[in-house]
């Protein structure tokens, strides 16, 4: 029986194998491909690749330093994870191509770390354009649009994702950097020029207003009635929780700027500055105050944001403001002699408004008028340079470069390539143009108050930063057990050149500023953006955050 049933079986073959030959083609196929498999595990190691070449151990090196190596939850992803894909065929095409790396590697054609840098934006190249191509394939392996919770993740965050499901983007697009240093001048590179045609120089260049020149419509000037504010019943007044915080060396042409600034592509897509940043306004004053990011002058111990209490009322006739924030320790500049920059005012503090005829301000407001090249900032021109230019006589330019908007240049230089200065002071439009926006309403309406001369003053932002005393702006400010409160009262329509009038069915784009502690420049603590109503009935959340509130006296 058993002699017949090996018979049978020898008689028995596998695609022309007899059945023990299949037998010992198994075996060793399963030795080979253990084999096989055990050598390309064993070079998509994380040791394999960190020390097999020179160049990757100096990428290795930043690769620490970044969220996919360390972070808050353990989970990191290893070299392979991000350039060797999961799927047999690619897998297979991919080590392929690496052999070609190991002969430049044999060949010496990157030796020196210099070597490598000089390469290293078309070693980018070809990884950015094979994971466009592959719709960031590897990247899905553990971020997947299905997976993802957006209410769950922070309002930036969600915000993004939900932007790029919508137009069919893919993680590259935003993420170029995430593990490694970006090599000089990437975003300059071919591979983006067709991706981000909205984000372009000219894009970037802000000449005429989006919206049509209107005639500003002033009516007959009016005289506040002196400081009605500070006598009016706040306890019903709503209040606003607002922190200011030390904007540093962050210019708008920074804030556009996707190479320095991540949130510049939104920004371009009329994302608001609160949107993405509400909430961060402590870290990114800590960032100034420790010249970590945005800022490169020593600022001792100076706080790095102050919060600060807002509420906000109106009648027929006017708006009334009360702010209140908590007083500090004199935290002395290490860089101005005497620690003080404006010793006779212990605090100003600044309101603007301005409509949508001011380009950005509907997102940045009054940040629209902080440039790159102004005063302290690091393309401002020297003295010299400023003396022996022809537009010394339309500019005041004894004290540096002053707040401008745009609208008033015929160029603005947002990246800064090749060496060129951000801004655009030295580009002034002529004085027509500059009266046809002003008469147009496209300018920055700013009221300021003096505690030193218990002065206020009022004024505009265009071609440069005007201001004059005011008749129909009144602030008081007192201090009191360690804490400020400050009121202001401001004529709706005060019929004054440069003040904005407020219409009670409009919507304005409003920041608040506070120089504390005897600063001066741009060394102060801002706000945000904020959207202002008065008593409207239905507001949109997203925009406005200031409904006033009707108030009698």
């Amino acid at each position: 029986m058993l002699r017949e049933r090996l018979r049978n079986w020898r008689k028995i073959t596998i695609m022309g194998a007899s059945l023990g030959a299949a037998v010992i083609f198994f075996v060793a196929g399963i030795i080979f491909w253990g084999g096989f498999n055990t050598v390309m595990e064993a070079t998509n190691n994380m040791k394999f690749c960190s020390s097999a070449c020179h160049e990757m151990s100096w990428v290795y090196e930043e690769y620490q330093e970044r969220p996919h190596y360390h972070n808050k939850s353990g989970v990191g992803a290893t070299c392979s994870d991000c350039h060797v894909p999961d799927a047999w065929g690619p897998k297979m095409i991919r080590k392929i191509q690496a052999s070609r790396e190991v002969w430049h590697w044999m060949l010496g054609t990157m030796d020196t770390q210099e070597e490598f840098y000089d390469r290293r934006l078309h070693l980018a190249e070809n990884v950015w354009r094979s994971m466009l191509r592959t719709d960031s394939r590897e990247c899905r392996n553990c971020h997947d649009w299905s997976a993802m919770d957006l209410e769950q993740q922070p309002a930036r965050a969600a915000r993004e994702h939900a932007r790029a499901f919508e137009q069919g983007q893919t993680c590259i697009e935003c993420h170029q950097g995430i593990a490694h240093e970006l090599p000089e001048a990437w975003d300059e590179s071919p591979v983006w020029a067709a991706r981000f045609e909205h984000d372009t120089e000219a894009d970037l260049d802000r000449g005429e207003p989006e919206l049509p020149l209107e005639a500003e419509e002033l009516g007959d000037a009016v005289a506040a009635e002196g400081d009605i504010a500070s006598g009016l019943a706040w306890d019903d007044v709503p209040v606003l929780d607002v922190t200011l915080f030390m904007p540093g060396q962050a210019s708008i042409e920074w804030i556009q700027d996707g190479s320095s600034h991540g949130g510049g592509r939104a920004f371009s897509f009329g994302d608001r500055c609160i949107w993405c940043h509400a909430g961060e306004e402590a870290q990114i004053g800590a960032l100034a105050t420790s010249a970590e990011k945005i800022e490169t002058y020593d600022l001792g111990d100076k706080r790095g944001h102050i919060p600060m209490a807002v509420q906000t009322a109106f009648d027929d006739d006017y708006l009334y403001m009360r702010f209140q924030w908590e007083d500090a320790e004199h935290a002395p500049l290490p860089f101005v002699d005497g620690g003080m920059m404006d010793p006779e005012n212990e605090i100003k503090l600044t309101v603007s408004f301005a409509d949508d005829r001011v380009d950005m301000a509907d997102r940045g407001g009054c940040w629209a008028s902080c440039h790159h090249d102004s005063t302290y900032m690091p393309d401002a021109p020297d003295q010299e340079a400023l003396e022996q230019s022809e537009l010394a006589e339309r500019l005041a330019l004894m004290d540096g470069v002053t707040k401008y908007l745009s609208e008033s240049r015929t160029e603005i230089e947002v990246r800064g390539r090749r060496g060129a200065a951000r801004g655009g002071w030295d580009k002034l439009k002529e004085s027509e143009e500059i009266d046809e926006l002003f008469a147009g309403g496209v300018y920055l309406d700013m009221a300021r108050f003096k505690s030193g001369s218990e002065r206020t003053e009022s004024g505009y932002i265009l071609e440069q930063r005007h201001f004059d005393e005011s008749e129909a702006v009144v602030f008081s400010a007192s201090k009191e057990d360690g804490v400020w409160t400050a009121y202001m009262t401001r004529a709706l329509r005060t019929g004054q050149q440069g003040d904005k009038p407020l219409s009670l069915d409009g919507k304005y784009n409003i920041n608040f500023a506070l120089h504390d502690d005897h600063a001066s420049s741009r060394f102060h603590h801002v706000s945000w953006q904020h959207g202002l109503m008065f008593g409207a009935d239905e507001v949109d959340e997203e925009l406005v955050e200031i409904n006033a509130t009707r108030i009698e006296r």
